[in-house]
Order: C-alpha cells, then structure tokens, then sequence
C-alpha cells in the first residue's frame, strides 16, 4: 500500500515534546498562546484561536455566529465530508454547489442561484492548497448578508493576490492533522479579525467559560475542543519550517 502521506517531525520537535510532558504542564498552557500568536503572525490576522481538529474549528465557526436549525449553508459539493457535516451537526441544512475542475473550488457562478431566504453563510474549501476565488465570494457575502467560513484545512500558506488564504471571511478554518501541511497529530485553529468572535469560540472551546474579574462564568452551554500543550508546542516546530515543508 502507498501512503498518502508521510508527516515530517524533527528531532528536535520531538525532544520539545518530550520537555512537556515531562513537566506536567499539559493542558492549554503556554505554548498554546506562543503557537496561536506565531500563527496569528504568520497569516497576518487578529486572533487565532487553537482548537482540537480542523472539524472543531468549522464547528465552533458556526456556533460562533449562531447558525442552526433551519439556516442553509452554501458548501462545495466536492469537499471531505467534514464540511458539510458541521452545518447538519448545528442543524442546518447543506446547500451543495458543483466545483470547476480548474481548481477543484466552488463554482462562482452557480452560487447565486443557490441563495434562498434561508441561507445565513457561505463555507468556500480551498481544496488541495487551490485557493478558491474569494473577489466574486466577498462581493456575493456581501450583496446578500452572508457569512463567511473558510474551510482552509489544506491550504495554510496558500495565497490568493498577495493575502494568505483563511483571512478573507469572517473566520477561517485549519486542519493540523498528520496528512496537511504541518501536524500537531490531531488539531486546528480558528482564525478571525473580530474580537467579539475570537471570545466567543475561546469561551466555546472550554466548556463555555469566560473569566471575568477573576471569576468563573459558564456564559455558553460549550464543549471541550481544545489543544494540548505537547500538540502546541509541535506545532510550533512545524510551523517555523512551513517554508521548507511546503517547497
């Protein structure tokens, strides 16, 4: 059998992993906020938010701004499965649009017609690293007030005109898992420039916990989806050779 894929770890990623774990410190430490603000660096956003899997980020996503039962969503109809089974997760109904076989990216062209009264957003993927055509995707948003989550799971470090693909919706979702382009085994990240959203999906992520005056407040009914420091502190190894892992 010939496998997809083959992760690339450094010795030196795995001794960090070691140091770890043999601290004791495992949980949502520091080397989550140290991965999550390298990462907020290298796309050039706001916020990043680590989180579990790259499905838990598009989940989150979704919860975050409150789409659910009887919303639709536009997704690609050539996707992993994953993405469309986040919008029937929160109970919401998946709109599938065909792809170009130029990219393997949503076709424009068939969105609008793909619009109803019920749709509240839009999930472009760019699939395989392709980065989807996001002009004509703003500009459809934003004609008819629909929100923007971009499956990115594949593409950390493609670009579309100069900008880094994830940054252009509302939110932006990535994939850590051993097949993309740097692993943290299993794992992914939130990324969005609206702060309102990044305290959100922060609180989501822990069970719903927002600290205020240094007081406990269950503020959502959340969920347990976050990132370990030893998946952290691997992902920042990755992620200072992403250059040389994607040439």
């Amino acid at each position: 059998m010939i496998r997809l894929a083959k992760p690339y770890i450094s010795d030196e990623a795995i001794e960090k992993v070691a140091e770890v774990l043999r601290s004791g410190n495992l949980v949502q430490g520091e080397y989550v906020r140290k991965f999550e603000s390298e990462l907020e660096q290298y796309l050039d956003v706001k916020h990043a938010v680590v989180v579990s899997s790259g499905t838990a980020a598009l989940h989150l996503s979704l919860l975050a701004l409150n789409i659910g039962l009887d919303d639709e969503v536009i997704v690609p109809a050539f996707s992993y499965p994953a993405t469309a089974n986040v919008v029937e997760i929160v109970g919401a109904k998946p709109i599938l649009v065909d792809i170009t076989l130029d990219d393997y990216c949503i076709d424009i062209s068939k969105i609008e017609e793909a619009i109803t009264e019920k749709t509240k957003a839009i999930i472009p993927v760019h699939e395989f690293g392709q980065a989807a055509d996001m002009d004509p995707i703003l500009a459809i948003a934003k004609q008819h007030d629909l929100k923007i989550v971009e499956d990115a799971a594949c593409a950390l470090g493609t670009e579309y005109k100069g900008i880094k693909a994830g940054a252009f919706g509302n939110m932006g979702c990535f994939s850590f898992h051993p097949r993309k382009a740097i692993t943290t085994g299993e794992g992914g990240v939130i990324v969005t420039n609206d702060k309102e959203l990044s305290d959100k999906v922060r609180s989501l992520r822990n069970h719903g916990i927002s600290i205020i005056d240094d007081k406990i407040n269950f503020e959502y009914a959340g969920l347990n989806y976050r990132m370990t420091d030893f998946q952290a502190v691997l992902g920042i190894a990755q992620l200072n050779e992403i250059d040389t892992l994607i040439n």
